[in-house]
Formats: structure tokens, sequence, C-alpha cells
């Protein structure tokens, strides 16, 4: 791999964006902009020297934060697309850079004007923080996190772009900064630990404000770590994968792209459920004057409903392109490929990812047996409602599948979108039948949805065998489904001869 300061696509880049006569006006720029700032702050000072340097700093620094991250995630929102629009990136893929130095190249050299209007106003931001009285090791932490920050959010938003034809840049970076507020609503739950994703914790306890953001304290395994921890090791493990989901498609076309392998999506599952029982802070579930038994309940409708959004997620990201499933079943029906081949179904492979969640929920169980007793787990109930969610995802996978051989366009998009029409429909049904019969209200819904399983693990209220029934009539409906992919697998290709009418 070139080192990233040879890649030719950053110096292309720089040499475009970065012609001296551009490079003087984004200087001059990034000094009238720190003027303005240092004029309202100033505006707005009492006459204390050391409060104004202090907050001059503040200000500079969210300016930094917040424009380095809307410039960078817009840019790399669309380079990819914008290539592809413009037929060039054929011309890129055919080159001898691998995908890792293309993504390096793009990552760093679409947004280098960003990147060099943020180095013009780095010296005033540590000049103005130490005469403010910022800690040097506050002023350092903090521009580590600027750059670690913004390198997690255009991979972020270089993902999207590989995986569109078209994106537009300014709705790509601020969907990106409202992702990252987003992920403060976590504050006050029991998984504190993702709130960090958000970098306000960071910054804020960094500099020890008086806010209440400040004083998070997210525990991992019950043990209270600082906000800037956790922050860097979830940008750079969660960066991790998306680097290896662009690295493994970039140079493909959209139709080509399956964003991780097979195993790549067992083991996202297994870090996911990592990450939920590491944030997962137990004290947020136990109240006085309530049993314990409400409290095994709470981790287990976390951890079902946890694992039922990783298991549709790991679904789409296995789904199989339309040629190579077409490959692997011609290979397979003659008998040169197995059903569980890397471009094969992507159902078989939902099935350890969902053992893999109800063996940590079972080992979650086992660790808390001196706080909780085993019996007020109910693993056998949180074994049906897995069961429930492995068969309906099973059921959506399946049909994104078949959208995927057909000849319609953006055809996952549209599966979701009728999947989502079929959920709200549901919801419709249970409303009706709970104002005609409030009894079967459950049932007919466990028919349906695997959500209302959920309900039975604090009362159940359903029997058994009812919702072995629900899970078998989905199960049914997966057959179907399969036979029609194999239908249209099977279909012979036709050749269209010279002459042919």
């Amino acid at each position: 791999m070139f080192r990233f300061w040879r890649n030719p696509l950053l110096i292309l880049h720089v040499r475009s964006s970065l012609r001296p006569a551009r490079a003087l006006m984004a200087a001059a720029l990034s000094l009238i902009v720190s003027g303005l700032i240092a004029m309202g702050c100033w505006s707005a000072n009492s006459g204390n020297v050391q409060e104004f340097w202090a907050h001059f700093y503040g200000y500079l620094l969210g300016a930094q934060f917040g424009l380095l991250a809307v410039w960078s995630a817009s840019m790399c929102g669309q380079v990819v697309a914008q290539e592809r629009q413009l037929k060039t990136f054929d011309f890129l893929k055919t080159t001898r850079l691998t995908a890792m130095e293309i993504m390096i190249g793009l990552l760093l050299g679409a947004p280098i004007v960003a990147y060099f209007f943020i180095a013009c106003t780095l010296p005033i931001t540590i000049v103005a923080g130490l005469i403010g009285g910022i800690g040097l090791g506050a002023i350092i932490g903090s521009i580590v996190l600027l750059l670690i920050f913004n390198l997690f959010y255009s991979l972020v938003a270089l993902t999207a772009s590989m995986l569109v034809e078209k994106s537009s840049s300014g709705a790509v970076g601020l969907l990106g900064l409202l992702c990252n507020l987003f992920f403060l609503a976590f504050m006050r739950g029991p998984f504190k630990g993702f709130a960090t994703i958000s970098v306000l914790p960071a910054v804020i306890s960094l500099h020890h404000l008086d806010i209440s953001l400040g004083h998070l304290d997210p525990t991992f395994f019950g043990l209270e770590v600082p906000c800037i921890f956790l922050t860097l090791a979830l940008y750079f493990s969660l960066g991790a994968w998306l680097v290896l989901m662009i690295a493994r498609n970039l140079k493909r076309d959209i139709p080509e792209i399956q964003p991780l392998s097979r195993w790549q999506c067992v083991g996202l599952a297994a870090f996911g459920n990592f990450l939920f029982y590491a944030f997962l802070d137990t004290s947020r579930l136990t109240f006085p004057s309530i049993l314990s038994s409400y409290h095994a309940y709470s981790i287990t409708a976390y951890a079902v409903s946890w694992n039922g959004l990783f298991l549709f997620l790991i679904g789409l990201a296995a789904l199989s392109p339309h040629e190579k499933l077409k490959v692997w079943w011609r290979k397979w029906k003659a008998g040169q490929s197995s059903y569980f081949a890397p471009d094969g179904l992507p159902w078989p492979w939902l099935v350890p990812a969902a053992i893999i969640g109800y063996a940590m929920l079972a080992a979650e169980a086992l660790g808390m047996r001196t706080a909780i007793p085993p019996g007020e787990w109910r693993l056998s109930i949180a074994a049906m409602a897995f069961a429930a969610f492995l068969v309906f995802t099973i059921r959506d996978v399946l049909f994104l599948q078949w959208c995927l051989l057909t000849r319609m366009k953006h055809p996952v998009i549209k599966g979701i979108l009728v999947l989502g029409l079929y959920n709200a429909a549901v919801s419709l049904v249970g409303l009706v039948v709970a104002v005609i019969a409030t009894h079967s209200a459950a049932r007919v819904l466990t028919l349906l949805t695997p959500f209302a399983v959920v309900t039975e693990l604090e009362k159940p209220t359903i029997p058994a065998a009812f919702v072995l029934v629900g899970i078998a009539l989905q199960g049914g409906i997966c057959a179907l489904i399969l036979l029609a992919i194999h239908k249209r697998l099977g279909r012979p290709v036709r050749v269209i001869v010279a002459g042919e009418a």
C-alpha cells in the first residue's frame, strides 16, 4: 500500500483543490471567521481578559467540530456517487490502486480544503486555550477527538456514497450530525455507554464543564470509564467495520456489492452482543419497590429486541448479488458447491447469529445467579422469543432476496418499504382486534409479528403451543418464498439470436 502522503488520489486532490490562490483564500477566510468569532465573544464579555479567551476558545472549538464534520461528510458523501455519474469511476477501478488505497485517497483528499481550513485555525485555538486557562491535556485531547470524530463520520458518509447511485451532499452532512445527536437519547437509560458515540459528552467531560452531559459516567462491564476513552474506542471499533465494508466493496458495481461475508456477519452479531452486555448498567433496572423478576424481564426483553434488530441488519448485509446467486445455484445443482457456500442464500447464517445472542443471554443469567435466581429469567420463553424473531427475520430476508432477483429498480429499498407497510397493517389489525376481543389480540399478533412474544417474558398469558403454531406458520411462508426463489433461479437463460423476431 502506498504511504498516505504518496497516494496518487490524495496528491490529485491536493494539487487541484489547494492551488496557491485557493490556499491563500482559504487561509484568509479562516482568519476572518476567527476574527468574527473573537469580536462576538468580546462584545459579550464583561471585561475579564481570561474569560474572553476561554469563551473564544470554546466557540472556536465548537465551530471547528461543526464545520469540519459537515464539510467532510458532505464531500465524502458524494465523492463515489459523483464519480459514477461522471462515468469516471470505472477508470479508477481499472488502475493498480487497491480498494484501501482508493479509500484513503478519497477519505483524506475529498475534504482536503476543510482540513487546511481547520489547520489554519488550530494555532489560534491552542493559544486561546492556554491564555484562557484551559489545560494542555484538554486542548490536545480535543484536537485528537476532532480528527478521529471527523474521520469516523467521513467513513460513514463514504460508505453511504458507495452504496447509492446518487447522493445529496448537504443531506449526508446534516444526517451525520443528527445521528450523532440521536445517541444522546441513551444518556438516561440502562445503556449509557452508547451515548458516547456522540462527541458531546466526551468534549464536555474533557473540559470538566458544569453541564449534565459532563457527568454521564458510563460503565463498561460495571466499571466507570471516562467518556473520551469510550468514545475513541467506539470510533475505532465501529470505524474498523466500516473500513472492512469499504475495502471489500469499493471496486465493485452496485449490483455486486455485498457489505460483509457470511462469517463476518456472524462476527458482527457477536460484536453487537458484546457491546450490549458491556454497556448494560443493571443498576438502572433495579428499583427498591420492585422485585428482581422485573430486573430479569427487562434485561431479557432488551436482549431479544436488540438481537432482533441485529438479525435484520446482518441479513441485509448478507444478501447475495443476483449474478453471484445464479452462479452458486448452477454449481449447487451440479453438486459442485455447498448450500452454505459464501455466495448462497443468506438465511442459514442467521441461525448461528441467533444462537450466539441466546447463549450470551444465558451466560448473563449464569453470571448474575447470585443476585437473580435462574428461574426468574424464564429462559425457555426467551428461547421461543429468539426463535420467533429468527423465523420472522428469515422470512423478511428471503423476501428481500427474492426482490433482488426481480427486474425492479432499487429492489432492497422497495422491499423494505413493503415490509414497513406490512408492519403498519399488522398494527392496525391488532388495534381492531383489541377493540373487538381484547383477550384474542395477543394471540392474533403472535401469528403476525414477533414483538408480541416479547410481552410474554414478563407475564405469560399465551399458551406456548400457540407461539409454536405462529413460528410454524412463518416457517411455512419461508418455505414458499424459498420455492419462489428457486423457481426464479431455475429459469433458463434466454439468448437472443440475430434475426429473431
